[in-house]
């Protein structure tokens, strides 16, 4: 999936009427399978992805994904899952599924039937999210998100919020995905065993600005810049 970011900014203001750049002139263009995003909080991972995916409006600047004369169906997925509270498991996945792309609800109920028996979901399917687990609620975010097969998925610390053992459930979902999809994605992850291993490619931005970027593996084998030095050296740590 071909991504390019061209002069992007990113501001925002405060209601003192100060204003904050997040993003400053960033400029990328590669061709992307999995790309992790880390780097401090407050560094504007969360900014550059929502923009990606046309949640946010960049300030200046533009952004491009896939080829000039078609761009990509693409899927998000948040931080505390954005499940609808009053939805059942399995309504959170059909409804979306027949209302914006066009399934019937029978076309409907089998995707999301297969999806949920896949990750072992099916028996909390009619269940509000209220009274499911974390990781169970976040399985079924992404399960939603991919129903109706995007190109390239967007996921925002997807795991940010979950106790270690629903973390693994997440990370194995997705890492599947990967595997026997083909699935592209890019993921905002303080997770660097995950950065290092299932994502090709890793970006760190800190301060708005791309300090280093390659191969994962490469990247956390031998980081070449100070910055990633000391970010890896603190957050690898204990």
């Amino acid at each position: 999936m071909n991504i390019d970011l061209e002069n992007l900014t990113k501001c925002f203001t405060v209601p003192d009427g100060t204003i904050t750049t997040v993003l400053n002139n960033l400029n990328f263009s590669d061709d992307i399978t999995t790309l992790a995003v880390i780097g401090p909080s407050g560094g504007g991972k969360s900014t550059l992805i929502r923009i990606m995916a046309g949640l946010l409006k960049a300030t200046s600047g533009t952004v491009r994904i896939g080829t000039e004369n078609k761009s990509p169906q693409t899927g998000f997925v948040f931080q505390q899952n954005g499940l609808f509270k009053h939805w059942s498991g399995f309504e959170n996945i059909t409804i979306p599924l027949e209302k914006v792309h066009g399934y019937s609800p029978e076309q409907a109920a089998a995707r999301a039937a297969e999806l949920l028996d896949r990750f072992d979901l099916l028996n909390d399917a009619e269940k509000l999210p209220i009274n499911l687990s974390g990781g169970q609620q976040q399985r079924i975010a992404i399960a939603r998100a991919v129903a109706p097969k995007p190109e390239l998925l967007f996921l925002d610390e997807p795991t940010s919020a979950l106790d270690p053992e629903y973390t693994v459930e997440v990370l194995d979902m997705i890492d599947e995905l990967k595997k026997n999809d083909g699935l592209n994605f890019i993921v905002v992850t303080h997770h660097m065993g995950f950065a290092r291993r299932a994502c090709e490619k890793t970006l760190y931005l800190s301060g708005g600005h791309i300090t280093e970027y390659g191969n994962s593996e490469t990247l956390f084998s031998h980081p070449q810049t100070p910055e990633l030095q000391r970010f890896f050296a603190k957050i690898l740590e204990w």
